[in-house]
C-alpha cells in the first residue's frame, strides 16, 4: 500500500487527528451534499452539518437520524461517507452548530448589571441557567466527546478496508503516555495574587506542573514582579484577558483596539499562551492574537457564562493558534455553582478523557481556594493527579510543553522503510508508532514496541 497518495477533504481532519499516511484514510463522498446545515447522528456521535442521507433536525433535541448504515465499504478499496467529516468536525471545534439568539443580549446585559448583583444572586442565575443548560442533550453533560467518537467510528471503518486489517498512526503523546493532564491557574483579584505562594507550594508538594495566567490591567498591582517571582520558582505564566471585565468579546472593533494591547503585554512578559475572562470566545477572531496557544474554549459548556462547546478532548488548531480545550469544571462552578466539595465529578471527567487518550485539563483559582474547605479539595485533586501520573501513564506538562509536542506532532509523518514504518520529522524520537485494530468487535489500540 503506497503512502503518498494525496488525502481529500473528506479525510484531512481523519489525518490530522490520527497522523497516519494519507492511503489508509480512503474516504470520499457518496454524493455533492447540498442539503442545508442540521443535527443528525454518525453511530452515537451528534454531527452538525450536511447530508442528503436523511433529513437533518433543526435542534439537537430533536430525533436524529443516523447515518452510519448509509456509509459503504469495499475490502482493500475505500469507504464513501454521505457526509463531509472533515467539515462536521471543524463545525463541532469552532461552535459552529449555535443558532444567534437573545442569549447574546442576555449575556450583555448580565455583565452590565454584574456589579450591582450580589454574590449570591449571581450564584442562584448560574444556578439557574445550568439546570436549563442540562436539560439539552448536545453538547452532552459532563463531558462531550463527539470529535472522538466520530474519529473512531472512522478509524473503524478504515481499518474494515485496510488489507493488513490494521491502521498505523502516530501515538497521540510522547513516550507513548496513555493521556496527558494540564493544571492551570487563573488569578483574578489581589487576594489570589497574594495566594499564589502558598499555591506554588501546594503543587510543589506534589510534584505538578502548573501555569498562571495573568491579568495585565486593573486588578493587582506589580504584574511584572509577580510573573517574575512565578517563573523563577520553576511555574508557566500566561496572559489573562485584559482587565476581566466580561467585554472583551463584546463586539469586533471593541476586541480589536483590545487585542493590540493583550498582544503588547504578550510581548513584554513573553507570553505564549492566553486564556478569556470567563472563558469567553469568538474562535472566528482568533487570527488576531498573538500566541502560540489559547485556552479558552470548554469542552462543553454548560457552567460557563458563555454556551457551547467544542466537543472534543483533544488540542486542534484554529488557524495557527493550537486550542487547549478546558474538559473538566472549574472549581468555581464546583464550589460555588454544584455545591459539591469533593473530587468525584473530576475524576468521573478524568476517567472518560482517559478513555479517549485526551488532554486532561483544570483550573483552580488562587482566589477561590484560601478557605481550609476548598484548599482540602484542591489537595485531594492534586493526589489523585499524582496517582495517574505515577500508576496510569500520564504525561503531566506545562502547556507550553503541549502547544510543542502538539505542533511537532502535526509536521510528523509515516514513511515506509525497508519494510517498516517509520516516523520522521521533528521531535519524532519522543514519538511511539501505533496501530489501530478491531478485536471483538471493539476498536482497539497498541503501541509497537
Amino acid at each position: 500500500m503506497g503512502t503518498q497518495e494525496t488525502p481529500t477533504d473528506a479525510a484531512s481532519a481523519f489525518l490530522d487527528y490520527f497522523r497516519c499516511p494519507p492511503a489508509f484514510a480512503p474516504f470520499h463522498l457518496t454524493s455533492m451534499v447540498t442539503q442545508r446545515e442540521g443535527f443528525f447522528r454518525f453511530g452515537r456521535a451528534v454531527c452538525f452539518g450536511k447530508t442528503d442521507a436523511v433529513r437533518c433536525a433543526e435542534t439537537p433535541d430533536q430525533p436524529l437520524s443516523d447515518v452510519f448504515p448509509k456509509a459503504q465499504t469495499q475490502a482493500g478499496r475505500d469507504v464513501r461517507l454521505p457526509f463531509n467529516p472533515t467539515e462536521v468536525i471543524e463545525n463541532l471545534r469552532q461552535e459552529r452548530y449555535l443558532a444567534s439568539g437573545s442569549e447574546h443580549i442576555v449575556h450583555s446585559l448580565y455583565y452590565l448589571l454584574r456589579p450591582l448583583l450580589p454574590f449570591l444572586v449571581r450564584k442562584r442565575l448560574q444556578r439557574y441557567v445550568f439546570q436549563w443548560r442540562r436539560q439539552t442533550i448536545f453538547p452532552a453533560w459532563p463531558l462531550d466527546c463527539s470529535v472522538e467518537h466520530i474519529c473512531e467510528l472512522l478509524m473503524q471503518l478504515a481499518i474494515q478496508v485496510s488489507p493488513t486489517c490494521e491502521v498505523p498512526f502516530i501515538w497521540f503523546w510522547p513516550e507513548g503516555k496513555n493521556a496527558a493532564v494540564m493544571v492551570t491557574h487563573d488569578v483574578e483579584e489581589r487576594s489570589g495574587a497574594d495566594s499564589c505562594a502558598m499555591l506554588m507550594d501546594l503543587d510543589d508538594s506534589f510534584g505538578i506542573k502548573a501555569a498562571f495566567q495573568l491579568i495585565p490591567e486593573g486588578r493587582y498591582p506589580a504584574v511584572e514582579a509577580l510573573v517574575a517571582h512565578i517563573r523563577a520558582r520553576g511555574f508557566e505564566t500566561n496572559i489573562h484577558d485584559l482587565d476581566h471585565d466580561g467585554r472583551l468579546f463584546q463586539d469586533k472593533e471593541l476586541f480589536r483596539k483590545r487585542v493590540q494591547k493583550i498582544n503588547e503585554y504578550a510581548r513584554t512578559y513573553r507570553a505564549a499562551g492566553f486564556r478569556a475572562g470567563s472563558m469567553h470566545r469568538n474562535q472566528n477572531w482568533f487570527d488576531l492574537m498573538e500566541f502560540q496557544y489559547d485556552m479558552s474554549v470548554p469542552t462543553v459548556s454548560h457552567l460557563e457564562p458563555q454556551r457551547g462547546g467544542c466537543c472534543t478532548v483533544m488540542p486542534y488548531f484554529v488557524s495557527n493558534l493550537l486550542e487547549l480545550p478546558l474538559t473538566t469544571v472549574q472549581d468555581h462552578s464546583l464550589f460555588y455553582v454544584l455545591g459539591q466539595y469533593s473530587i468525584d465529578l473530576w475524576e468521573q471527567q478524568a476517567e472518560m478523557i482517559s478513555a479517549h487518550h485526551g488532554l486532561i485539563s483544570f483550573i483552580v483559582h488562587p482566589d477561590y481556594i484560601v478557605r481550609d474547605r476548598e484548599r482540602r479539595v484542591y489537595q485531594s485533586l492534586l493526589e489523585y493527579i499524582s496517582r495517574l501520573v505515577e500508576e496510569h501513564n500520564v504525561w503531566s506538562a506545562f502547556p507550553a510543553e503541549i502547544d510543542r509536542w502538539w505542533r511537532d506532532r502535526s509536521q510528523m509523518s509515516l514513511e515506509r522503510q525497508s519494510g517498516t514504518w517509520r516516523i520522521c520529522g521533528p521531535g519524532s524520537k519522543s514519538a511511539r508508532l501505533a496501530y489501530g485494530s478491531i478485536v471483538n468487535g471493539r476498536l482497539q489500540y497498541r503501541l509497537d514496541e
